[in-house]
């Protein structure tokens, strides 16, 4: 148990009000890092993109190897 939790009790105040503010904690963080995987996945599909015109021989290579495209 939490020593944040007998602070609570101690304070007088409701050991409810202690679990309800760590889910908001929890669902707020949540939604931090749900927005830095679909920045992250973004950033990978145009990285993917752009090196595939400069490089296309070597993006064709490293796709077959990462099972994402057939080999030619």
């Amino acid at each position: 148990v939490p020593l944040l939790f007998f602070r609570y009790i101690d304070q007088g105040r409701n050991p409810q009000l202690y679990t309800k503010e760590c889910l908001e904690r929890a669902l707020a963080k949540n939604e931090q890092v749900k927005g830095k995987i679909d920045t992250m996945k973004k950033f990978k599909s145009l990285l993917i993109q752009e090196l595939t015109k400069v490089f296309p021989e070597d993006m064709t290579k490293y796709k077959a190897i990462r099972g994402e495209d057939p080999p030619p």
